[in-house]
């Protein structure tokens, strides 16, 4: 597979450099174990993931049984407490693209990489980076407000994040 780092630019570890993120919003929380009657910040956060289940903050019956619900759908155990495995199977359902984002793709790169790309931009799954990926790669762009530059970096693949969800 033909893919690039993501170096260059004027970043804040030196001239040259640029740096990518690769946490996420469950990043400081996937050591949390979380379970009934914990409250605050983690537990909304958990919610939301969730979905369908009010944002309270409160880890409830219905926080218990939506994690349940999740641990069954993954033939986990049905303990309704989120432990660090539940968290990284958010956080990869969530933001699939979290590893890539230090990887550069453009035209002629191929890869199981691209093709990633070309099924969240719903463009032929044929592999290689060619001309219509680069163009429905500068669209989305546009349309999120990224540089149109059909060239997929860290931004573009945080962009498809959000577009997979």
């Amino acid at each position: 597979m033909a893919t690039r780092s993501a170096l260059g630019g004027v970043g804040p570890t030196g001239a040259g450099v640029s740096t990518v993120s690769f946490s996420t919003s469950y990043t400081e929380h996937k050591h949390t174990v979380v379970g009934m009657g914990a409250r605050g910040f983690v537990v909304r956060l958990l919610q939301l993931a969730l979905g369908a289940v009010a944002v309270d903050g409160v880890f409830g019956t219905v926080t218990r049984d939506r994690v349940m619900a999740l641990q069954r759908s993954m033939a986990q155990p049905a303990t309704g407490i989120v432990t660090p495995e539940l968290w990284d199977v958010l956080e990869a359902r969530d933001f699939p693209f979290v590893h890539q984002r230090a990887s550069v793709l453009r035209v002629g790169d191929s890869g199981p990489e691209v093709i990633a790309v070309q099924r969240v931009l719903g463009v032929a799954t044929t592999g290689v980076y060619d001309l219509d990926t680069r163009e429905a790669v500068k669209a989305a762009q546009s349309q999120a407000g990224l540089a149109s530059t059909g060239v997929v970096a860290s931004r573009t693949w945080s962009l498809f994040d959000r577009l997979s969800a």
